[in-house]
């Protein structure tokens, strides 16, 4: 009632703006001037002179400007507007009846008056039937020849209902429940007098549900949708519970009955879901679902029907979360999957059957694959939702089951393998047809980093993880994928810290070869990302990994350096290592000078201070004072040395300048 109400006022108050927008066009028309003065026809006898337009260019009645002198626009001439025939008008007399095509048109347009001072605006002359003067600059073209539009006053924003919020939504939803709690007292009540026999009990609560039901149907045919919503949702759930209770509490009917008991209430709660396009009950009717093995005795519980019919059970309902476009209900769908598999792992007597729960999780996985690789392309964000948590979860399934690898056969690596196979083979076909493929290059990249880590000790698995870190990263940035660039990322980040905190005791060792990949590979990277700058977002990005990479160089260099002198006495060893430093910061100029780039030279003098710097601090205190002036003569020397190497280049042939695009080299 209330809606058509306000339809009718909508409706009133349209008309109103019709009769106003009549109006002001009738008050426009007789303000125009007749038709006879705009085509110069002779007017009718019998018919009234028409009425000489007042002055447009000043009033002084009422000490207001009008027409271009409103504007005051600077710049503009402001010399009077000649009309022929009119004294002062800066017309010469022999030109008032010469036929000049200004004096003919004015004389057809009937303007007759006083001179107009100021340039004629535009738009003026085809209002007054007359000449359209030429279009200047700094005038507005719209300023005059716009159709008058009525004011029309905005809307004001309808108050909030409170009265229908409160009375109508959250009343039937909050009293229902005040209304089962003491049905369920009553009910309790009757039970301890002894009134209500067993079977009467389970009769009562069917009977209740049938109400209910017909209530909601009735409630949500008389427009009130949230009521009818709680009234049906309320009776499936009577329903449910009268079943279980003749089933397991009473054991009046047998597991065969009570299971399609439930599965015809699951079935009539989807129907009346569809039929009303309620999500609400779409996602109750998924819950209970899943319950439904949980509300069954059984004597012999089998795995296989167990997850058989969860994992039925589940893909019935994405689809018909998909099909009718319940997106709550598509994620309720596959996220609450897990939950039952859990409990039934854990809490049932299932002991063995480690395979068949994985078999569910996989089943489930392979048919969200299919549909992002065989669907609308419109639902990327379902992807990205439903695929990456369901990998992870489906990792977490895989570690769990298969904790340890034992004697036989390896199962979880070569499920690893399996799933990066697969999402591979996924992006390879997507690319293949020009499609992108985000999504699945990132699965792929973290199945093959799984893989990795799992199948190699922890000496090796940072360094396959640095590699499949660098050639993802490669791969995301070349893509332009942000998706693939951060798992790759994370790889690289896992591969990075294990390698960092790994001590190197030999020279041909797993922790050597972690290093030198680690080295080569930010090298890779840095100049791979250099030639493809247009699709990075940071453009230092190439420049502070050579700064990192030399920085990792210098530790790499220390611990071999330690390795390799572990036999001398501890001067020697601190000598040499200095020299090792200083040897590195002189091999970094020197490639800094051969390519000209002036970031290079840098960062090989920053070496040699940082060496500089290494033997005040480090090496002084325990040092004799022989190897200390071998370290300052050496060191001495060598920056002398390079400052007159850099002297003489800088005074030397000129070199081409720096380019606009890289303003770093030289």
């Amino acid at each position: 009632m209330d809606l058509e109400k306000r339809i009718e006022q909508l409706e009133t108050k349209m008309k109103q703006m019709e009769l106003e927008l009549t109006q002001l066009r009738q008050e426009r028309r007789e303000r125009r001037p007749s038709d006879a003065g705009r085509t110069g026809q002779t007017k009718q006898a019998g018919q009234p002179a028409q009425a000489p337009l007042p002055n447009t260019g000043y009033r002084p009645e009422a000490g207001i400007p009008h027409g271009y002198a409103a504007h005051g626009r600077p710049g503009m001439p402001t010399q009077p507007f000649a009309q022929p025939g009119v004294p002062g008008s800066g017309v010469p007399e022999h030109q008032q009846q010469s036929g000049v095509p200004g004096y003919q048109q004015q004389q057809q347009s009937g303007v007759t008056g006083q001179p107009y001072q100021g340039q004629v605006p535009y738009g003026y002359g085809q209002a007054q039937g007359g000449m359209t003067p030429p279009n200047q600059p700094g005038m507005n073209p719209y300023a005059y020849n716009n159709p008058q539009r009525p004011n029309i006053p905005m809307q004001p924003k309808p108050p909030k209902d409170w009265e229908h919020l409160i009375a109508r939504v959250w009343l039937p939803r909050i009293f229902i429940v005040v209304l089962l709690l003491g049905v369920l007292w009553g009910f309790t009540a009757a039970v301890t007098a002894g009134y209500l026999t067993e079977p009467v009990r389970c009769l009562l609560g069917v009977v209740a549900a049938v109400v209910m039901y017909w209530l909601g149907e009735r409630q949500i045919r008389s427009r009130r949708e949230a009521l009818g919503q709680v009234l049906l949702g309320g009776a499936i759930g009577v329903l449910i519970l009268s079943v279980f209770a003749a089933h397991v509490l009473y054991d009046l009917i047998p597991s065969g009955l009570a299971f399609a008991l439930y599965i015809f209430s699951i079935a009539l709660c989807v129907f009346t879901a569809l039929h009303r396009r309620s999500q609400t009950l779409i996602i109750i009717a998924t819950v209970a679902g899943y319950l439904i093995p949980f509300l069954v005795h059984s004597a012999h519980p089998n795995a296989w029907v167990f997850t058989g019919y969860e994992t039925l059970f589940s893909l019935a309902m994405v689809y018909v979360a998909l099909r009718f476009d319940f997106r709550a209900a598509y994620y309720v769908a596959i996220g609450v999957l897990h939950l039952p598999l859990l409990i039934g792992s854990v809490a049932g007597d299932f002991r063995g059957s480690r395979h068949v729960f994985i078999t569910a999780v996989f089943v489930q996985h392979a048919a969200l694959l299919a549909y992002a690789f065989l669907g609308a392309k419109r639902r990327k964000l379902d992807e990205i939702l439903s695929l990456f948590p369901g990998f992870g979860l489906m990792a977490l399934w895989i570690y769990a089951l298969y904790p340890a690898i034992g004697d036989g056969i390896h199962w979880r690596p070569l499920m690893l393998i399996a799933w990066a196979l697969i999402y591979s083979l996924a992006a390879f076909v997507k690319h293949i047809r020009s499609e992108q493929s985000p999504v699945f290059i990132s699965m792929a990249t973290a199945a093959w980093f799984l893989w990795a880590v799992d199948i190699l000790n922890h000496s090796y698995s940072p360094a396959a993880a640095i590699v499949i870190g660098t050639a993802g990263l490669l791969l995301g940035f070349r893509i332009s994928s942000y998706m693939q660039q951060i798992t790759a990322a994370a790889a690289m980040a896992y591969g990075v810290s294990q390698t960092i905190i790994l001590a190197i005791h030999d020279i041909i060792s797993a922790e050597s070869l972690s290093w030198l990949i680690l080295l080569i590979s930010l090298a890779v990277l840095a100049y791979f990302l250099r030639r493809m700058q247009e699709r990075i977002s940071i453009r230092n990005l190439p420049d502070v990994l050579m700064w990192v990479d030399a920085l990792l160089m210098i530790i790499f260099l220390t611990q071999i350096t330690n390795v390799l002198t572990a036999d001398l006495t501890f001067d020697l060893r601190h000598l040499i290592l200095s020299a090792v430093w200083a040897a590195y910061a002189i091999v970094v100029i020197v490639c800094g000078v051969l390519f000209q780039k002036l970031m290079v030279r840098f960062a090989g003098l920053a070496l040699l201070f940082l060496t500089l710097v290494k033997v005040i601090i480090v090496d002084l205190p325990g040092v004799s004072v022989a190897v200390r002036a071998i370290l300052f003569i050496g060191l001495g020397a060598l920056g002398m040395l390079v400052s007159r190497f850099l002297y003489k280049r800088k005074n030397g042939p000129a070199a081409p300048p720096p380019s606009d695009e890289n303003p770093i080299e030289s």
